[in-house]
């Protein structure tokens, strides 16, 4: 594939990738610009190890999501101080989901790392199919994967 076939491939797969970085930026409109770069780094760095074993859409799926769950495993194990202000406090209070979706992410953080690209998959609303394809397992494991997921996300809620 020339360079050109894959500048092509990307813009047509942009929305795809777009919300792998919105996924993990968990609302924050910086973190997401610097998760999408680095996923379009990492894309144009492995370009020539496509091997057309998998559709192109698949394989950019991939590497995306490796790169976003590599980044946020590098952000869970730096120590983070923001000091919290009123007009903080206050945006938090105007959000009530924010709370939930600390604790999804919080119990998802809890989960093996196989599980967790599941569930991001499944989140961003990928089918069976794709998900399969991605994970490189069957279609079967998928299903029978996200019910024992769910399960165990309702056990860690506990």
């Amino acid at each position: 594939m020339t360079d050109d076939e894959f500048i092509a491939q990307l813009s047509q797969h942009e929305r795809l990738l777009h919300s792998i970085s919105v996924t993990f930026a968990r609302g924050d409109a910086e973190v997401e610009k610097d998760i999408y770069q680095e996923i379009l780094y990492n894309l144009w760095r492995t370009r020539d190890r496509y091997n057309g074993q998998c559709s192109i859409k698949n394989w950019l799926y991939r590497v995306g999501l490796n790169t976003a769950i590599s980044l946020w495993r590098q952000e869970k194990k730096r120590v983070q101080t923001t000091p919290i202000t009123p007009l903080m406090e206050e945006t938090v209070a105007d959000e009530p989901s924010a709370p939930l979706y600390d604790e999804l992410y919080r119990l998802i953080d809890l989960l093996p790392k196989n599980d967790q690209a599941l569930v991001f998959l499944y989140i961003d609303g990928a089918t069976e199919e794709e998900m399969a394809s991605v994970l490189g397992i069957s279609q079967t494991n998928v299903g029978v994967r996200i019910h024992r997921v769910k399960q165990k996300l309702s056990k860690l809620k506990s």
